[in-house]
């Protein structure tokens, strides 16, 4: 999974929301990889790909949604 640069550039929403929502997301998928991983790391899928690029591209392709909460 590519992350989607375009898409990315064009993002209006607040930086630091989308930041948050991606460092929590990578950490989610991360929890997720070394539960189901050989390896104790984990940080890289079948696929090749990262966990960091697949949280960018899932935030900014709206596959996961995010909402604040105080």
């Amino acid at each position: 999974m590519a992350i989607p640069l375009d898409r990315l550039l064009e993002d209006n929403r607040n930086v630091y929301q989308v930041t948050s929502a991606i460092v929590r997301r990578a950490h989610q998928i991360g929890e997720i990889r070394r539960a189901f991983s050989s390896d104790e790391h984990g940080s890289v899928n079948e696929e090749g790909d990262k966990v960091v690029s697949q949280a960018i591209a899932e935030i900014i392709n709206e596959d996961v949604r995010f909402e604040l909460t105080e």
